[in-house]
């Protein structure tokens, strides 16, 4: 019966094993984020995890990790008393982790925000909410994606998306529950993160991305977002603001090259 004993002993070393694992890839992913990217950003401020503020959607296994959908949905509506003041997005296993800061105001009606970013590896992706009286809240969720990063964009798109640098579209639509207009702004732009290979040349595409969005209607500063390499190429925003009797909606974009380009488009409501 000896046999029996060191092969039961042996099952149960390996089944024990794979826990241990477990917590340590656990372990391993947690410190990412408390160790430095909460550290760098929040230093030891209270963060409230839950979806009582913000609500965080991302597909749980991405079908394309350079375009991989995000929407953060605001549990509470725009108020001059209480409102979200900062949105921040974060993918926790990306070369750069904070994909974008966007600065919000209560002439959003409503801080829900949508775009497409790129996911290196299989991270947690996190919003974090900061109100206008300084309380925290996050929600997170885990993506599995890959590659997304370093994945070169066709040789063709790329070319087509350098000569249209800096051109912008504008739309909108009512929104479902009367929170004013939900405003789409798409801009082209190649947005390379500088961990591309050139498809011809095997050498990496110098980095050439959007870093800050503003956006104003009427004169009046509807949000700011201020952004990195994780976004991807041609940048999206999906956003919501109040047009009154309509009016302008100005768009400004800025990129890592310092150009500047800004457009104006007429809404009617």
């Amino acid at each position: 019966m000896k046999w029996l004993r060191i092969y039961l002993l042996g099952l149960l070393a390996v089944s024990s094993t794979f826990p241990l694992l477990s917590i340590a890839e656990e372990r391993s992913e947690l410190d990412v984020w408390t160790t430095f990217i909460r550290q760098k950003h929040f230093q030891e401020r209270l963060i409230t995890i839950s979806e009582s503020i913000v609500k965080l959607t991302v597909p749980y296994r991405a079908e394309d990790a350079s375009v991989v959908p995000v929407s953060i949905n605001a549990q509470i509506p725009q108020t001059a008393e209480r409102y979200i003041k900062t949105l921040y997005l974060f993918a926790d296993n990306n070369p750069v982790p904070l994909a974008g800061t966007f600065h919000l105001t209560p002439a959003m009606g409503r801080a829900d925000l949508a775009m497409r970013i790129r996911i290196d590896q299989y991270t947690n992706v996190r919003a974090v909410a900061e109100l206008n009286n300084g309380e925290l809240f996050m929600d997170a969720k885990f993506v599995r994606a890959s590659g997304g990063c370093s994945l070169p964009p066709p040789f063709l798109e790329l070319q087509a998306a350098k000569e249209h640098i800096g051109e912008m579209n504008f739309r909108s639509v009512d929104s479902e529950n009367n929170d004013g207009l939900l405003g789409q702004l798409r801009i082209r732009h190649p947005n390379v993160n500088g961990l591309q290979l050139d498809q011809r040349t095997r050498a990496i595409i110098p980095a050439d991305y959007v870093t800050k969005v503003m956006i104003s209607f009427n004169e009046k500063h509807i949000m700011t977002a201020e952004t990195d390499i994780s976004i991807s190429q041609d940048p999206s925003f999906r956003f919501f603001f109040n047009p009154g009797q309509g009016g302008e909606l100005k768009a400004e974009m800025e990129d890592s090259k310092g150009r500047k380009f800004e457009k104006v488009f007429t809404v009617n409501n």
